[in-house]
């Protein structure tokens, strides 16, 4: 009955990772059959593009908007943000320093039809990060740009009193719209990747499936380190070595529901007892936790910061120091906005391609990265939401406090 469970859970990433690879299968063995299926997955590709504005911009400013009490919430969010900041870059940077002493790619290089340039070493921070014409907002090559200003719109909305709660209330409803026009065209996601994956490894040298092993390796090494260090160290600063022997006593049922179900949301139920069990104010984690079970993704930053590491070594990229604060950028928004919007499915792979300028046939290689390394991340995902709430405790448990009794007393009177 558990190995139902559990296979319900991936069904999907299963038959997503069977369709990439019968695709790669077809495109290096059958080239001229992948040549033909490529019209079928641009058309999906091209699907997903167009969606993609729209599902960025509703999706992010809703979130925001729905923030309902900013004000009242203004000190918890900010730490909330600021911890889940600082546990999206930690991450990061342990990615990269394996990854620095440990290349996937291995010399394996991807072939494209279109060569990419490697002269432009710089980075235009300016136009990655804004635009001169609102026009320009609704360009996949702007898309962040797109989400600070999405941002600055939820907020806005959020602060316009019953104007604002109208507005928001319209933008929720247009999202659901939006998010059923994603799950319509995720029902071809299989044959459209499929197909796309098979023409992007037509003729290409097949040791480059090999390297998708290394880089999952790399993963799983780069997360298990951080996975135990980290939270000993989140743990230590939190609370020394009491706070270091609670977490450890009472983390694996909260881990052990994260790799069964695949599924932060799945497991808040089970993070919130295990804070109780670590003597958690009751207080603190019942407000902490459920802002940190969408906005807490360091498992996912983790993902960014390795399909980017891996995408630049395949294509022969230099990692530039502009490249690698860029990543640092990108896994910190993948961490805290993107991989938190509901039902946003490979908007994190389209969110990297297009602000890193790369050619959309390195999507399919996201994706498959992306579905291997899911359970792991979720796990660190889940289990930092307790580190994160030991940290906020530490760092404003008074303050919480006084805001939980301020509400009970409004409650009552």
């Amino acid at each position: 009955m558990r190995l139902l469970n559990i296979s319900t859970h991936y069904r999907s990433s299963l038959i997503l990772l069977f369709a990439l690879g019968m695709g790669a299968m077809i495109g290096i063995y059958f080239p001229d059959v992948a040549h033909h299926l490529a019209p079928i997955g641009q058309i999906f590709i091209n699907l997903l593009f167009m969606i993609v504005v729209p599902l960025v911009s509703l999706s992010v400013t809703s979130s925001i908007a729905s923030m309902t009490d900013l004000k009242k919430l203004g000190v918890i969010l900010l730490a909330v943000i600021g911890v889940s900041a600082i546990m999206a870059i930690i991450p990061s940077l342990t990615m990269i320093s394996l990854a620095s002493f440990y290349d996937p790619a291995q010399g394996v290089t991807l072939s494209l039809k279109d060569p990419i340039s490697t002269d432009g070493g710089h980075m235009d921070f300016v136009k990655m990060l804004t635009t001169n014409d609102f026009v320009e907002l609704l360009s996949k090559s702007n898309i962040l740009a797109l989400v600070i200003i999405s941002i600055i719109a939820g907020i806005a909305i959020g602060q316009s009193g019953e104007h604002g709660r109208k507005v928001a209330a319209m933008l929720q409803s247009l999202n659901v719209v939006t998010m059923k026009m994603v799950s319509m065209i995720m029902i071809v996601a299989p044959i459209g990747l499929g197909c796309y994956f098979a023409a992007t490894m037509a003729n290409q040298d097949p040791e480059l499936l090999t390297s998708f092993a290394r880089a999952i390796f790399l993963f799983f090494i780069a997360a298990l380190i951080y996975f135990i260090i980290g939270s000993t160290l989140y743990a230590a600063l939190a609370g020394g070595r009491p706070a270091i022997s609670r977490f450890w006593q009472n983390v694996f049922p909260s881990a052990a529901t994260a790799l069964g179900t695949s599924s932060s949301l799945a497991s808040l139920p089970v993070n919130l007892r295990s804070a109780q069990k670590m003597g958690l104010k009751e207080e603190i984690a019942e407000i902490c936790l459920p802002l940190l079970v969408n906005i807490n993704k360091g498992g996912a930053a983790m993902t960014a910061t390795l399909k980017v590491v891996f995408i630049y070594a395949v294509l022969g990229l230099d990692f530039s120091p502009e490249v690698f604060f860029m990543t640092l950028l990108l896994a910190t928004l993948y961490a805290v906005i993107v991989s938190g919007v509901p039902g946003g499915a490979f908007l994190g792979e389209i969110f990297i391609v297009t602000a890193l300028g790369l050619p959309m046939e390195v999507i399919p290689m996201l994706v498959v990265i992306g579905a291997t390394t899911d359970a792991m991340a979720t796990v660190i995902n889940v289990t930092h939401d307790l580190s994160a709430t030991q940290l906020i405790e530490k760092i404003l448990g008074k303050r919480l406090t006084f805001y939980s009794n301020n509400k009970t007393s409004s409650a009552l009177d």
